[in-house]
């Protein structure tokens, strides 16, 4: 009788220490990191206003190399103009002499979209697939605008530039270089108190296509074949 009794605490013990196991499993099932809130990892924050000509056009090349049509319509001024050379005229007379902001954000909404699109007259235009530039240096420093007309409070450089706009390998690939006037406007505002300053792309005058590339081409034509 004594050794029944010792085998049944022997067993309850055993089942008593098996329950509390399960238990423990099941809390810590309920525990798991399924469970977990989900985490939100903040996304980078974006590009601050260029406080300088020098930081814009750090800016603007990144977001055109990213095609990041919001950056890079961002960096423009609301009265951006672009000045069309000669040989764009000629292929594209339909387009006026200049491009405005609201032809630059339609035109790069298209080219930066990654999709093939049509052109006015029905054409099909293949899909940009990468931009890339080899160059863009500033062949001069920054100087009061030599344009009034056009370009009201603004200063200029001249900058040298050689970009490669790749269209897959079924497409022919875009090649320019040259020379292009990019004139910027300083804004200064009064935010919570505190002034600020931020520079915003007033304008280009285009002089690219002539250079070195086998049938080059130039920036606003390139432009034209997106709008």
């Amino acid at each position: 009788m004594v050794m029944m009794t010792v085998m049944n605490k022997e067993i309850k013990l055993v089942t008593l220490m098996v329950v509390v196991a399960l238990a423990g499993m099941m809390i810590l099932a309920g525990c798991s990191d399924d469970d977990d809130p989900v985490k939100v990892v903040p996304e980078p924050n974006p590009p601050t206003a260029p406080e300088t000509a020098d930081e814009l056009m750090t800016q603007f090349q990144a977001a055109y190399q990213a095609m990041d049509v919001d950056h890079y319509l961002a960096l423009l001024d609301p009265e951006f103009l672009m000045v069309l050379q000669e040989d764009t005229l000629d292929h594209f007379p339909e387009m006026g002499t200049t491009l405005d902001f609201t032809e630059e954000e339609r035109i790069h909404q298209r080219m930066f979209s990654g999709e093939s699109v049509t052109d006015p007259q029905g054409m099909f235009v293949p899909a940009m697939q990468t931009i890339g530039f080899l160059v863009f240096n500033a062949l001069d420093g920054w100087s009061a605008a030599d344009d009034l007309g056009q370009f009201p409070g603004t200063e200029w450089a001249p900058f040298m530039v050689e970009i490669i706009f790749d269209r897959g390998q079924e497409y022919s690939t875009l090649i320019l270089d040259g020379v292009v006037k990019i004139y910027v406007r300083t804004h200064e505002e009064i935010i919570h108190g505190k002034e600020t300053t931020h520079c915003l792309m007033a304008g280009m005058v285009d002089f690219t296509g002539t250079g070195k590339p086998v049938d080059p081409i130039p920036w606003g034509s390139v432009k034209a074949l997106y709008r």
